[in-house]
């Protein structure tokens, strides 16, 4: 049983040394820093992502990849669901369409998960131009 345990082992050391985990990361240009407004959601389907702006002129940035059922989120801005944990009262929810799990704007869990929704790093940059304040986006693993 030990040497039988000990080359599962080997075995396993030898294939993960070759067989690596492929991890992709990619900034993403979300445009000028102007167009976040406090407690507005800015939408970019194309990459699963959603932009808030929060209090204090911060961004939060949504990833509507939901790991756990394998489903992208919709934005559902007018939802009544939300003004439980949205601040302000406001509408607005990301649903889970696979399990209808609930999420706030802000991407907090409200009903059917316990788990909030990622949120990928968010740090300011340069236009292409090199003249307005961008926001870049740090998105691992885009294409998943």
């Amino acid at each position: 049983m030990l040497v039988l345990v000990t080359a599962a082992g080997v075995f396993a050391v030898f294939w993960g040394a070759f067989n690596p985990p492929r991890v992709e990361v990619v900034n993403f240009d979300a445009g000028p820093v102007s167009q976040f407004a406090i407690h507005r959601v800015v939408a970019y389907p194309d990459r699963n992502l959603y932009l808030v702006g929060l209090e204090g002129g911060k961004i939060r940035a949504i990833d509507g990849r939901v790991e756990s059922s394998g489903c992208r989120v919709t934005w559902l801005p007018n939802d009544q669901r939300g003004a439980v944990r949205n601040p302000a009262g406001l509408p607005g929810v990301f649903e889970d369409p696979c399990t209808g799990a609930i999420w706030s704007f802000e991407g907090n869990a409200i009903t059917g998960s316990d788990e909030p929704l990622r949120t990928p790093r968010v740090a300011p940059g340069l236009s292409p131009d090199g003249k307005t304040a961008n926001v870049s986006v740090e998105l691992i693993n885009p294409s998943k």
